[in-house]
This record gives C-alpha cells, sequence and structure tokens, in this order.
C-alpha cells in the first residue's frame, strides 16, 4: 500500500505581515465600518455577498455519535495534551525494545485515564519515529510492522499506524488500522480521483465513544525539498470526524471510519476544499463557494469571489498561484465589518489551474505571523474579455474608507513613449491625510520620487510618482486620519513598469501640506527637486507663483546650519511671481528652504512650504545679500541693482529696487538722510556715494508716521 504524507505542516508556508510604518508606532484601533468596492467589483456584489450569508452556509457533517465529543472529554483532552510533566518525562524515555517500551507505558500509564494513555503513546510516536521519505519516493517499502519501525525509527503511514495499534493492544485499549485516502503530499497534481489507497491511519475506542487518531501527520510534515520536518501537531490526537472528513477518507469498505451519520462519496470528497486545522480552530465559515474545492468566476465578472465568515479579531491573507509562483496583483480582500466577512477576489493574468491559498491568525492587529487556513482551486478554461488585477492593499486600506478612482482594474501602471510619471487618484474623508514612497526593485527609496497632496478644488488627493530610470518600481501611499498624533501606515501600493525615461527625469521637491493650502505654483525649477546652478554664477533662483494675500521667505542651508544673509525672497510685479535667491558660500550639497503665510492674517507665522536640493559644483565668488526687514516681503519689494549686500567705501552706487504703496521713500548713508528724489511709486531709481558705515533705505507708508526700514547693506 502507498502512503500519502500531508506534504506541509497544518500551518504551512507562513507568511508575517508587519505593516508599513514611516516612524514605527503602534497600529492605531479601526474606526470605519464601511466596505470598499474595487472599481470592477460593482455594489450589486453586495447583493450576492448578502444572498450568500442568508442562505445555507456550511454542509455541517454529523457526527454517528453527538455524545462523543462531550464536555468531559474535550477537557480531558485538553489537561493531557497541555500536561508538561508528560512531555518531560516522556522525552527522557530510552527503550532499547519494543517490549521495553510496552512496559514503560504500562508502568506510566498506572491510575491515568484511558485518554491520558493514548496520549502517552501518540506523543512517543510523534517525537521518536522519522517519516521515512527514501521509501516513499523510490516507493520501495521497507518493513513497516511496529517491530521494523521501532528498530528503524522511520515509518511511512502504515507503520506509524501499526505502531500505534501494536502500543494500544498492549495496553489492551481497541484501536483498529484505518486504510484510505488523504489531501497530502501530491495530491493537487492529480488528475481526478485516487484509484488505490494510499494512506492509514487509527480508529481508537474510549468509554464506548469511536475517535479518530493521525499519528504521521501529527508527527510532522514533508516539505518542498522532500524533507521530513518533524513537528509535533496534536490537532491529529482525537480529532473531530467532520472535520477529518475534509482530508481522510476511508476506502468504502470501511467507510463505518468516517463516524458521520451519513458517509460521504469519493465524488464528494474530492469536491470538497482542502481546510488546514487552523480553519476550524480560528472558527472560520466558508460561505462561498458553499464546501467546494472549486471556484469560478462571478457571473458576468472578471474575477472570481470567495466569501469567508470570521469572528472580529480574526485576520487573514490570500493569494493566487499558478505553477507554484504568486500572480502579481490575482488579489485582494476587504473586511465587511457589518456583515463580519471577508471578501476575497481573485483575478487571474492566464488560463490553467490557480491555487487560491487563504492564510490567517488571531489578535489584536493585523502584523505577525500567518499560517495557511485553506486551499481552493480556480480552474480557468477561457479568459474573460475584459482582464483587470488588484493592487495590493492593506487593512487600513479599508478601515480609513479610501477608494482609488485611477487607475482602475490594474495594480500595474506602465509609462512609455516619454511618459515622466505615473499618477495615482485616491478618494479619502476629510479626516484623512496621505503620504507617498517610490522604491526600485531591490527596495531602495527613491528621494524626490513623490508627490502626494490634496486638489481641493476636485476634492481628491493626487499621487504623482517619478521614476529616475527605466526598470520597475513600487509606489506606496500610506495613510492616517488626521488626528492621530502616530504615523503613516501603508494603504495601497502598485507596480509601475518605467519604459522610455526622459532624460533629465522629473522629479519632485519636497512639499508641505501648507504649499497646497496657499495654492502655489513653481514655475522653475520646473518639474526638478534640483535648483539649477551654472558654474560661473553667483546665485540660482526659484520662481512659485501665488495668490495676491500670500508672502513668502526662504533660506539656504549648508550642512543643516542656515547662511546669514544668504537668500532673498522678493516679487517681481512684471510677471507677478516671487523671485527666491539663493547664494551659496562654498561648493557642495545645499538645501534650499521656502516658507510661506497669508499676508491678510495678522497672527499667522510662516511655514515651511516646500524644499530643493542644490548641489553647488563650482563656485566662481560668493556673495551676500543685503539684508532685508519683513516689510520688505510684506510690501512685495524687489531689488535690481546693487545685489551684492556688502559694498565698498566710496564707491558710487546706483541704487535700483521696487518699492511700492509708499508715501515717501528715502536712504540714510552714514547717518544722514539723503534728499527725498529718485523714488516714484513704486520705483526707487537713485545714485549714492557710499560713505564708511551701512547705508539703509526707509519707506514711510502712511502721513505722520515714521519710517521703516526696508533694504540694509553693510560697507568695508
Amino acid at each position: 500500500m502507498g502512503c500519502c504524507h500531508r506534504k506541509t505542516a497544518p500551518n504551512p508556508e507562513p507568511v508575517v505581515l508587519q505593516a508599513e510604518n514611516q516612524h514605527g508606532s503602534q497600529v492605531e484601533q479601526q474606526r470605519v465600518n464601511k466596505i470598499i468596492i474595487e472599481p470592477d467589483v460593482t455594489p450589486s456584489d453586495e447583493a450576492i455577498i448578502t444572498n450568500l450569508r442568508n442562505n445555507k452556509r456550511h454542509s455541517n457533517f454529523q457526527l454517528v455519535d453527538p455524545q462523543a465529543f462531550n464536555e468531559s472529554f474535550i477537557k480531558e483532552r485538553f489537561r493531557a495534551i497541555n500536561d508538561r510533566s508528560y512531555q518531560s518525562a516522556i522525552e527522557r524515555w530510552s527503550p532499547t525494545s519494543l517490549s521495553h517500551l510496552t512496559d514503560i507505558l504500562k508502568t506510566f500509564s498506572e491510575g491515568k485515564s484511558v485518554i491520558h494513555r493514548h496520549w502517552f503513546i501518540f506523543y512517543w510516536i510523534a517525537s521518536n519515529i522519522q517519516y521515512d521519505t527514501v521509501s516513499y519516493f523510490t516507493k520501495n517499502y521497507q518493513d513497516q510492522t511496529a517491530e521494523g519501525v521501532f528498530r528503524t525509527r522511520r515509518g511511512v503511514c502504515a507503520g506509524y499506524a501499526n505502531m500505534y495499534k501494536y502500543l494500544c493492544d498492549h495496553l489492551q485499549m481497541p484501536c483498529e488500522v484505518v486504510s484510505g485516502y488523504s489531501k497530502g503530499y501530491e495530491f493537487d497534481d492529480r488528475e481526478g480521483a485516487p484509484s488505490e489507497v494510499d494512506h492509514a491511519w487509527n480508529v481508537v475506542e474510549i468509554d464506548h465513544h469511536w475517535y479518530l487518531v493521525e499519528s504521521t501527520w501529527g508527527a510532522g510534515h514533508v516539505n518542498d525539498k522532500k524533507e521530513f520536518e518533524q513537528r509535533l501537531e496534536a490537532y491529529y490526537f482525537l480529532a473531530r470526524p467532520n472535520e477529518m472528513i475534509y482530508h481522510h477518507l476511508p476506502r468504502k469498505e470501511e467507510e463505518r471510519w468516517q463516524l458521520l451519520e451519513t458517509p460521504i462519496s469519493m465524488a464528494q470528497y474530492m469536491s470538497m476544499p482542502k481546510l488546514r486545522p487552523l480553519y476550524f480552530q480560528l472558527n472560520l465559515e466558508l460561505i462561498s463557494p458553499c464546501n467546494l474545492a472549486h471556484v469560478d468566476f462571478v457571473a458576468g465578472k472578471s474575477y472570481a469571489l470567495v466569501v469567508i465568515k470570521t469572528p472580529a479579531d480574526v485576520h487573514l491573507l490570500a493569494h493566487l498561484k499558478m505553477n507554484g509562483k504568486k500572480v502579481e496583483g490575482g488579489h485582494r480582500i476587504i473586511f465587511d465589518k457589518l456583515k463580519q466577512v471577508h471578501c476575497c477576489y481573485f483575478a487571474p493574468a492566464n488560463v490553467g489551474k490557480h491555487q487560491i491559498v487563504v492564510s490567517g491568525k488571531q489578535g489584536d492587529d493585523e502584523n505577525g505571523t500567518y499560517h495557511s487556513v485553506m486551499e481552493l482551486i480556480l480552474d480557468v478554461k477561457q479568459m474573460p474579455a475584459k482582464c483587470i488585477s488588484f493592487p495590493k492593499t492593506w487593512k487600513r486600506f479599508t478601515d480609513l474608507g479610501l477608494e482609488i478612482m485611477s487607475p482602475q482594474d490594474t495594480h500595474l501602471i506602465k509609462l512609455a513613449n516619454g511618459a515622466a510619471f505615473a499618477q495615482i487618484l485616491i478618494k479619502a474623508p476629510e479626516n484623512v491625510e496621505l503620504l507617498g514612497k517610490l522604491t526600485d526593485e531591490t527596495g531602495n527609496v527613491l528621494s524626490n520620487g513623490e508627490q502626494v497632496y490634496f486638489n481641493r478644488e476636485e476634492k481628491i488627493w493626487k499621487c504623482n510618482f517619478a521614476p529616475d530610470r527605466n526598470g520597475l518600481f513600487e509606489a506606496a501611499i500610506m495613510a492616517k486620519e488626521k488626528n492621530d498624533t502616530g504615523s503613516y501606515w501603508s494603504a495601497v501600493s502598485f507596480k509601475i513598469d518605467a519604459k522610455q525615461i526622459p532624460s533629465p527625469n522629473m522629479s519632485y521637491p519636497r512639499t508641505w501640506k501648507e504649499f497646497y493650502d496657499l495654492d502655489l505654483k513653481i514655475l522653475a525649477p520646473m518639474n526638478r527637486a534640483n535648483a539649477v546652478w551654472a558654474n560661473d554664477a553667483l546665485y540660482t533662483e526659484v520662481l512659485i507663483q501665488t495668490p495676491d494675500d500670500v508672502q513668502l521667505s526662504c533660506a539656504i542651508q549648508y550642512n543643516n546650519v542656515e547662511i546669514e544673509n544668504g537668500a532673498l525672497a522678493q516679487y517681481c510685479r512684471e510677471k507677478n511671481y516671487w523671485q527666491l535667491l539663493f547664494a551659496p558660500e562654498r561648493p557642495g550639497q545645499h538645501k534650499l528652504a521656502v516658507y510661506g503665510k497669508r499676508n491678510n492674517d495678522g497672527e499667522s507665522k510662516f511655514s515651511s512650504v516646500v524644499e530643493f536640493n542644490l548641489n553647488v559644483t563650482k563656485l566662481r565668488q560668493s556673495i551676500k545679500f543685503p539684508k532685508i526687514y519683513s516689510s520688505f516681503e510684506t510690501n512685495k519689494c524687489q531689488i535690481y541693482t546693487p545685489m551684492e549686500g556688502i559694498l565698498k567705501k566710496n564707491s558710487i552706487v546706483p541704487i535700483h529696487c521696487v518699492i511700492p504703496g509708499a508715501k515717501d521713500v528715502n536712504i540714510i548713508v552714514d547717518s544722514k538722510w539723503l534728499d527725498k528724489e529718485g523714488y516714484t511709486d513704486p520705483v526707487l531709481q537713485k545714485q549714492i556715494t557710499v560713505g564708511s558705515n551701512e547705508v539703509c533705505i526707509c519707506a514711510k507708508y502712511d502721513e505722520g508716521t515714521s519710517y521703516q526700514r526696508i533694504i540694509e547693506y553693510t560697507v568695508q
């Protein structure tokens, strides 16, 4: 008899999920109950879910002996399994022969209940017998008697079952070997029902009730490398028949050992889903497909839908696989709090047999290790007319009520023919704000590769991502509630396939929320995070267009230290934009910071609005800008000449600047007022002789008021 071992453990291929967090704070409590439907998932699907929920959801197999799993039995089984002293004692046993082992068992079992005695046998076998992978894969089975298995400490399922029966017989506990079929190793590779029995396990009688024991699967599993991994799985000790039937079917002649009121057929067995022990331990309920292994497309849709009812503290993950590889963009999970169901959507990319793997965990949040709970089959004979795929989403996407407006029905954004950036449009509640991050194939974050902001006119979040070269990138969008002082957490991500990216590539300066609130527009450098530097330049400029009531200021930093008088913010009335000038003192990397506020709000302070990079490759000469006072920016003044803030003693200098709205403008040289000639609103144009001290330009804006300093030069 061949013997089919389970390919993986009850919880195969554990998946560790850690929600991305920019700063590492704890996950916030979920507050939103709304179910978000993928664009191709129309509202009619809610009716589908409701109908499924109202119908009979699960084919509950009735036990032939309902009293077998009474409260007393359940408590006694639990006590046996969780008694650490038993395990420690059994692990110290060193039997030299099978008869010696039976003597040890008899002595240790004195005064113990039958359930505990069975546990001693189960635990010793699971801890000491290795699955014989060589015999299994070569089909050259060695001696599978209890003596042979004890001697080699190896066996296949028949050997495990024979060993269990032998020890039960010597402890005078009724036990039988059951032959049949299992959904274990290589089961998924089969076509149709098995023609020969391929597995063996045991049934035991305790207090006039019969129970199932599966010591082979309880000992461990065979991994993808065809190696046995020993790991105790107590689930298979006195397991429930209405759960075991999903993966263990006795042969027709022994169907009484199904221990079900109405035995099932081979055809029914083959059509049932592959449910793992964790499925039952988490108290899950497969609503659709109802007790079937095969999933079909939803009528008229481009996807299949699996609906699973879960307790509130259970979290699920799902993947669509083909030929053992995950289908990129092939799945999406939405948790409907109101109906307490996980809606799992699957969209294949090709025809062929696909595997749906659903994993789960229990806990307060979605982070941690997930283990498989079920496996289903999606066999695609013909692709739908419209193929779709799903971007990767996290639970927070649904919890915060986000909705993807564009692009729809795809996880992959293609950039070609010189397109410089990808745009993702997200609709979100007013109390939610977003951030973005662009990474390359190696996981490196691209500096200045994203621009995420809320468009107040369209009432939508615009998330722009600009790759710096050809290749595959991930555009991730993170979210949080505005009143949450914690960090942003991953919500949704798309893949970007970039080809023919223009050179130089587009990049985005760092912006703050106030940039968009103040309705600013960058004129230069256009679509660049780096300001332009010419090797023979004295300074560089940034041009920003603003509403009339907005005032700007700026600063230049080197090694995070601000350069004194190294920046000048002035307003160009002729072209209606702010000219922000930056003068470095040395070569190297600099930060150009721009600040803004509304002019008509007397209490408001300047806030950071945008920041550029500046790489000074060569500096012919450094300069200092003149010192300016707050009234210079408030009144939107501008300097034409001199731009150098340090004047030479006794030199003749032409003064040319714009000071709009002043009643009078005058110049102080060496503490002496010059005559008032040279100012005609808004232009001051006058030639002066520099003295030995400072030169100040002052303005008076109202009759009867004093002059205010606007611009100040130093003298050397």
